[in-house]
């Protein structure tokens, strides 16, 4: 089963970077920690899938996140 979230985009104040903050429970309920690889798959319809990937860089399971 596939979870989906949708997360504010901000920018830095002063600056043209954007940022996206994952809540605790976001990043608990998907098995993510600090300093694991996202890939991040733009679905082409405004919204982008996030897989988190093992330390060679495969897909470790199939929980997404939706912007």
């Amino acid at each position: 089963m596939t979870k989906t979230w949708t997360l504010e985009v901000k920018q830095m104040i002063d600056e043209d970077d954007y940022y996206i903050e994952f809540p605790d429970e976001v990043m608990a309920e998907a098995g993510w920690k600090p300093g694991d690889t996202l890939k991040w798959t733009d679905r082409g319809d405004g919204t982008w899938s996030l897989k988190k990937l093992d330390d060679n860089h495969e897909n470790t399971d199939d929980t997404e996140e939706q912007k």
